[in-house]
């Protein structure tokens, strides 16, 4: 029974998952860019570190959260989480495949030629949404494993990471090279969440934060320029800096306007997310003519972060609209009666206790 009281709010979590959010956008916008011949070496540059940052983190909160889906039967978990983040995922994959067939663009992190819905969406999937197909795959796997003990799990996940991860997969998919690795970090969310909860009480003063964030970008910054990324085990090391050192960066950033500003994308998470890459792709079609001139110049310098804040600006008010779309956020059989906060894409609180209902699952 769903109490009517709120539960604790965790202003960092939202914060963090907020700065996460804004860099998944970044990384598209300098896709895009680059894609348009408006390119920037220091944005390339940037992206490719930021790149071993972001989507540990990411999942990292996402397992954090997600403690209460993976101890519901069965039957819940796979009508409410999976199967719907499934239909999201593939309802907002074939809006993309479609606006990219007709506003086609070129990425280097793809594999070259014509490829079919079948392909981008299943089968060697690379379009902005995949995180959510990730989640599919992820919650089942956290309820499988439940009894393995912790001491067991994360070890073996990182193994097999490790040996797996990189190498010959990326060729075809990042998303499927990325899965092994970025599962490590899903469960360290959900099988630490109490000790991540506890530490995020005892964070260290602003100038320790800065100077473990600031090792943290070097150690990104020096794997990429060294060309380490397919080291076995070295983005699992990069990555697990990044999580300390962003949810530490997060807690100290929560009471800040800035703070306050990251959370509030943060509590949107989901419509941000499957909307921006289309968003993207349509803002940046005024630029198409300076291309080539422009490029390395001024314009291609303030380009990226011209297309992040505009995307915010058009996403974030979209979430009351396609609200009020049914099945646009979730599937028809997993829409309840009274809808409830999604823990891994909406309000972040405290895992465990009891939600109260609100207006938007996946809000």
């Amino acid at each position: 029974m769903t109490s009517s009281t709120p539960s604790p709010r965790l202003p960092w979590v939202d914060t963090a998952r907020g700065a996460a959010i804004v860099l998944v956008i970044t990384h598209h916008a300098v896709l895009f860019t680059t894609a348009e011949g408006l390119g920037h070496p220091a944005w390339t540059a940037a992206n490719e570190t930021l790149r071993l940052l972001r989507m540990p983190l990411f999942f990292f909160l996402s397992g954090l959260l997600a403690v209460r889906a993976v101890h519901r039967p069965w039957p819940d978990l796979l009508r409410r989480r999976t199967t719907n983040d499934l239909w999201v995922y593939l309802l907002w994959a074939s809006a993309a495949f479609a606006a990219f067939t007709l506003l086609p663009y070129a990425r280097d992190d793809v594999p070259p030629g014509p490829r079919g819905w079948l392909d981008q969406t299943l089968l060697l999937p690379d379009n902005g949404a995949w995180y959510l197909l990730a989640l599919a795959l992820y919650l089942p796997l956290g309820r499988l494993t439940r009894a393995v003990p912790t001491a067991v799990l994360l070890p073996a996940a990182a193994a097999l990471a490790a040996a797996l991860g990189p190498g010959q997969l990326v060729r075809y998919s990042f998303v499927w090279s990325d899965l092994l690795t970025l599962f490590v970090f899903f469960a360290a969310g959900l099988r630490l969440h109490g000790p991540a909860l506890r530490v995020a009480t005892r964070v260290p003063g602003p100038l320790a934060v800065t100077a473990l964030a600031a090792a943290t970008g070097l150690l990104a910054l020096a794997t990429t320029a060294l060309g380490l990324t397919q080291v076995p085990g070295v983005r699992l090391l990069v990555g697990a800096a990044a999580v300390l050192a962003g949810c530490a960066v997060a807690v100290r950033l929560a009471p800040t306007r800035a703070g306050r500003a990251l959370a509030h994308v943060g509590r949107r998470t989901l419509p941000v997310y499957v909307t921006h890459e289309i968003v993207l792709g349509l803002l940046v079609l005024p630029l198409a003519p300076a291309a080539g001139t422009a490029a390395g110049g001024p314009l291609s310098l303030l380009a990226p972060a011209l297309l992040v804040a505009a995307a915010l600006a058009v996403c974030l008010p979209l979430r009351g609209p396609l609200a009020r779309v049914p099945w646009l956020l979730h599937a028809p059989w997993a829409a309840p009666r009274q809808r409830e906060v999604r823990p891994t894409v909406g309000v972040a609180t405290v895992p465990g206790a009891r939600r109260a209902p609100d207006r938007v699952r996946g809000a």
